[in-house]
C-alpha cells in the first residue's frame, strides 16, 4: 500500500511542500479522488484474499476422485472401483464365465508386530506391486487403468486381501494354474532393516456365474474357499457347494477353540489300563475336555472331530503332548512310573515337524521316548498310507511305543498289520461291551486277539465294565484292560495323587 501511494504523489495528486504551500487550502477533488481509489484498492485486496482462502479450502476434485476408488495404503483400485467395473462388465458380457481369484496375505499380523504399522504399510505396497507385476501378460483379467503405460490389474479389498477378476472362458481350472503361479512367484523374502521378511499367499476362488451372480455372494464363497484350503491344506482352492455346511456357529467355535488353548479352557482327564490279573496299572490313557465359557464341559465328540475337519486339530494335539510329558516328568519326580497314552490323528502323522516337536518335549522335561505311547486310529491309515507309514516308522525310531486304537473297526490295516511298527492293537469298546451277551462278539473279539498274539503284539480291551467280561478276556489271553470296572475318566491333574493311593491298595 506504500508503494502505490507514493505513485500517487508522483502523479501530482498532491502537489508543492514547504512555505509556498503553506497558505493555500489543498483543493477538496483531490482528496475525495485518492480515498476513493484507496478504498477500492483495499476492497479488491479483500477480495483477492477471501478467493485465494476459498480455492486453498476447496478439495481437489482430481485427488477426491482418486481415493474414492483406491486403496489409501497400496493406492491400487480398491473393492467400489471392482464393483464399478462388474457393473458394465456384466451388463455387456453377461453369459462370459468369469472367476474371482481372491488373495491374502498369511501371518501379517507378526509381520505389523515386528516392524510397525507404518514398515507394514509400505511391505502391503510392495506386495500388491508384486502381483500387478506377475499379471503384465494376462490380457484376459480386468485392467482398471494404465500407469505409466502398465496395466494395473489388482483390486485392493483392505487389510491384507486383493482380488483378481479374470476371464475364464470355458476353462476354469485356468484360474487355478494362475493362483498357483502367483503363490510360488510372488511371495519372495523382503529386506527391512536388515531383516529378510517371509510371507504366503491364501487362495480362494469363486466362478461366475457357476457359483453366484452377485459380487458379494461370490466374494463370501471365494473367502470361504480360501478358509477351506487353510484348514485342510487340501490340492483344491476352488469354492465347492459342500462348504456351505461350515455353518457361522461351526467357524466360530473353531476359533474359540484356538482362542481356548491359549486360555487354559481346555482340560485333560485320564483313565489307567490295567495288567487285569493283579491290577496294575501299566499305562493312562488322556482324553480332553473343553470347558467352554458358554456351553460349560465339553465333551470331545462336541469338538474333536470339526477340529480335525477344519485342519485345528495339530496344535490342539502339540498342547495334549506336552502337558503328556510333562506329567510324564511329574510321575517319576514323585518316584512313580507310568506310561501317558495319547491319540493323535491322522493329519497329525501328515505334519512332518511331528518328530522334532516330540524331541524338544523330550529333551526339556527329560522323559524317555518310551514312557509315552501314541495311539492311532485304524483309520487313520486309509488316506494316505504311504506317508501315514513313514511317519510311524520314524515314531517307532524315536523310541515311542505305538499302539492301533479302535481295532476291528476298519478293514484297510488288516492287509498290512504285520508291516505297521505297532506294539499294541487296542480292540474297539463296540466288541468288549457286548461281548457277554453275544457269540459273535466273542468270535470277532478271540480272532482279533489271536492274530494279534501271532503276530507278537500286545492286546488292549477297551470299554471293561463288568467282572464277567474280564473273565472272559482273561480265558482268551488278552491280560491287558480299560474301562469303568476300574475307574471311570478323572482329572489328570489329580493322577499322581491317584496312582500313589491305588498302588498301596494293590502293591503287585
Amino acid at each position: 500500500m506504500i508503494i502505490r501511494f507514493n505513485r500517487l504523489l508522483a502523479l501530482g495528486l498532491f502537489a508543492g511542500s514547504g512555505p509556498a504551500m503553506a497558505n493555500q487550502s489543498a483543493p477538496a477533488l483531490p482528496i475525495t479522488l485518492l480515498l476513493l481509489v484507496l478504498l477500492l484498492i483495499a476492497l479488491s485486496y479483500i477480495v483477492v484474499l477471501k478467493y485465494r482462502l476459498w480455492r486453498a479450502l476447496q478439495p481437489k476434485p482430481d485427488m477426491q476422485g482418486f481415493y474414492s476408488l483406491h486403496d489409501d495404503i497400496s493406492g491400487f483400485p480398491n473393492k467400489f472401483s471392482l464393483q464399478r467395473k462388474l457393473d458394465d462388465l456384466l451388463k455387456s458380457a453377461p453369459e462370459q464365465q468369469f472367476a474371482l481369484i481372491l488373495l491374502k496375505v498369511e501371518q501379517f499380523d507378526q509381520i505389523n508386530q515386528l516392524l510397525g504399522h507404518s514398515n507394514s504399510n509400505l511391505i502391503l505396497a510392495q506386495i500388491a506391486q508384486r502381483i500387478n507385476d506377475k499379471l503384465t501378460d494376462e490380457d484376459k483379467i480386468l485392467t482398471y487403468e494404465y500407469r505409466q503405460q502398465q496395466p494395473v490389474r489388482v483390486c485392493h479389498l483392505g487389510s491384507v486381501d486383493f482380488a483378481i477378476w479374470l476371464d475364464v472362458g470355458s476353462q476354469p481350472a485356468r484360474a487355478e494354474f494362475l493362483a498357483r503361479q502367483l503363490q510360488q512367484s510372488v511371495p519372495q523374502p523382503m529386506l527391512v532393516h536388515g531383516c529378510a521378511i517371509d510371507y504366503q499367499l491364501g487362495v480362494g476362488i469363486s466362478l461366475y456365474p457357476d457359483h453366484s451372480t452377485q459380487f458379494n455372494e461370490l466374494l463370501e464363497r471365494a473367502y470361504l474357499a480360501l478358509q477351506h484350503s487353510q484348514w485342510h491344506r487340501s490340492a483344491s482352492m476352488m469354492f465347492n457347494s459342500e462348504m456351505i455346511n461350515y455353518t457361522t456357529e461351526k467357524l466360530a467355535l473353531m476359533a474359540e477353540l484356538r482362542q481356548a488353548i491359549d486360555e487354559d479352557q481346555l482340560v485333560l482327564f485320564v483313565q489307567p489300563q490295567m495288567a487285569m490279573r493283579n491290577r496294575q496299572v501299566l499305562a493312562a490313557e488322556v482324553l480332553i475336555r473343553w470347558r467352554h465359557p458358554k456351553k460349560g464341559l465339553l465333551a470331545p465328540e462336541a469338538f474333536l472331530a470339526l477340529a480335525e475337519e477344519m485342519g485345528v486339530i495339530y496344535p490342539l494335539t502339540l498342547w495334549v503332548l506336552e502337558q503328556a510329558v510333562k506329567t510324564i516328568a511329574s510321575l517319576l519326580e514323585q518316584q512313580l512310573v507310568s506310561r501317558i497314552a495319547v491319540n493323535i490323528s491322522s493329519k497329525d502323522l501328515l505334519q512332518d515337524e511331528l518328530i522334532e516337536a516330540l524331541e524338544q518335549l523330550f529333551d526339556t522335561y527329560q522323559v524317555k521316548p518310551q514312557l509315552l505311547m501314541l495311539e492311532v486310529s485304524e483309520n487313520a491309515l486309509v488316506a494316505e498310507p504311504e506317508r501315514t507309514m513313514a511317519m510311524l516308522q520314524r515314531l517307532h525310531r524315536l523310541g515311542v511305543e505305538l499302539a492301533l486304537d479302535d481295532f476291528g473297526t476298519g478293514f484297510s490295516s488288516l492287509a498290512y498289520l504285520r508291516q505297521l511298527p505297532v506294539q499294541y492293537v487296542k480292540v474297539d469298546c463296540s466288541f468288549i461291551s457286548e461281548l457277554h451277551k453275544t457269540e459273535a462278539h466273542i468270535a470277532i473279539t478271540g480272532a482279533i486277539i489271536d492274530m494279534a498274539r501271532n503276530l507278537g503284539l500286545g492286546v488292549i480291551a477297551e470299554g471293561v465294565e463288568g467282572a464277567e467280561v474280564e473273565d472272559k478276556l482273561l480265558r482268551m489271553g488278552c491280560s491287558r484292560g480299560q474301562g469303568f470296572w476300574y475307574s471311570q475318566p478323572f482329572e489328570l491333574s489329580g493322577f499322581p495323587a491317584w496312582l500313589r493311593q491305588w498302588q498301596q491298595r494293590h502293591p503287585g
